[in-house]
């Protein structure tokens, strides 16, 4: 499904590819994400972080040597530089030659096809804010693309958000993006409710040892969704939808397929 909207009618917990299928094809590549489609998910959850020459590209990691050929920082290659290298064979030898997509590539292969959630890496925050910071470029894309309706953007450094927002003010665009604060350490309840509403945020990502009935509940009735990462247990699964979750990021969505249906 190529629209936010057109899921949340499934009525279902929504079944989220983490990093494309990273269970089975080297994560943030082409293969994974065509593979995530085929196995017919909600949406792909990607990363992105920006190159030398300022293009943002789909990898997970600020450095490039646990998922390429390559070494050192992906800020201090250029594009033309990450293109060259093999971001599949560390996965599998039937991956070779996999490479590591520009954030437009990605959105272009993937448009109308299935919904995305783009996660901003938070080692891309820029304190100063250049007319061409991470954010600024993820918002004129998606615009460009016409995908509004079809993008999630999350980040574990919140302070991307209040500039999203301003950024659809200056654009005089009434809705903004929908955004979702990642967590991976423990706050209260309120806390975090208070958080999602000062961001105005869409849903809240935590980890799943974050995750309780009581949490699921509260943001649920304040109109808030909550969809955890990253989940790949089946009796997890199953707990986690019986306690009414939105959704869940997964490596294996074929699997998460399964505990649905049964």
């Amino acid at each position: 499904m190529g629209n936010i909207k057109d899921i949340e009618q499934t009525k279902r917990t929504w079944v989220v590819a983490h990093r494309g299928f990273s269970g089975q094809y080297p994560e943030n590549t082409c293969a994974a994400f065509e593979a995530a489609i085929i196995a017919k998910v909600d949406m792909i959850e990607i990363d992105v972080c920006l190159t030398r020459d300022r293009i943002p590209v789909v990898i997970h990691d600020h450095t490039l040597d646990r998922t390429t050929d390559g070494t050192g920082l992906v800020s201090e290659r250029s594009l033309s530089e990450i293109k060259k290298l093999d971001a599949g064979s560390w996965f599998g030898a039937e991956f070779k030659g996999e490479t590591i997509p520009t954030l437009e590539e990605m959105l272009l292969l993937i448009r109308g096809r299935v919904s995305v959630n783009i996660e901003i890496k938070p080692e891309c925050f820029e304190s100063s804010a250049p007319a061409d910071a991470i954010e600024v470029q993820v918002c004129e894309l998606v615009k460009q693309l016409g995908m509004a309706d079809s993008v999630l953007i999350s980040s574990f450094q919140h302070s991307f958000f209040p500039r999203i927002k301003k950024w659809h003010s200056d654009q005089n665009i009434t809705a903004s993006l929908r955004t979702a604060p990642l967590e991976e350490v423990h706050q209260s309840e309120e806390y975090t409710l208070n958080l999602c509403r000062k961001l105005n945020a869409y849903s809240f990502h935590p980890d799943d040892n974050l995750v309780t009935p009581s949490l699921i509940k509260k943001l649920k009735a304040n109109g808030i969704k909550t969809i955890p990462y990253t989940i790949n247990d089946e009796k997890r699964m199953k707990q986690l939808i019986d306690w009414g979750i939105t959704g869940i990021i997964t490596n294996e969505p074929e699997r998460m397929w399964k505990v649905l249906r049964t």
